[in-house]
């Protein structure tokens, strides 16, 4: 599989993945005026490689519309994937947007999407990417 397609295929699972765990994370807290915020850490070292992963979120609410922001970066020995979103939620229209990077011995790829959904129907989708 070249880069260009393991990044599409990649950005295709996080934006899965952001439509999926973003929802959740901006969902309206049960204290209508807190805000949350989330991070993970992991990192450990293997006979091939070092591993390394972290995840950065944070929600935002205000007058009951939600903007969620975060960042997935994953290193596995030279390869590195980065991942953002900023996700916003209000009465009837959801924005997502993505950027993703891939580098790979030295090749750097990148794709950005947009998804805006309105009474929970697809509006605007779009995907560009480059090597």
């Amino acid at each position: 599989m070249n880069r260009l397609t393991r990044l599409v295929v990649a950005s295709g699972a996080g934006l899965a993945l952001a439509l999926t765990a973003s929802p959740a994370l901006a969902a309206p807290p049960s204290d209508p005026g807190s805000n949350r915020a989330q991070v993970e850490h992991t990192e450990f070292s293997t006979p091939d490689g070092s591993y390394t992963y972290e995840f950065r979120g944070a929600t935002r609410n205000v007058d009951g519309h939600y903007t969620t922001n975060t960042r997935d970066q994953t290193t596995i020995g030279q390869s590195s994937f980065d991942y953002e979103t900023h996700y916003t939620l209000t009465d009837n229209v959801t924005k997502l947007s993505s950027q993703n990077t891939f580098t790979e011995d030295g090749v750097t790829c990148r794709a950005n999407s947009q998804v805006v959904l309105t009474n929970g129907e697809t509006r605007t989708e779009k995907t560009h990417s480059s090597c």
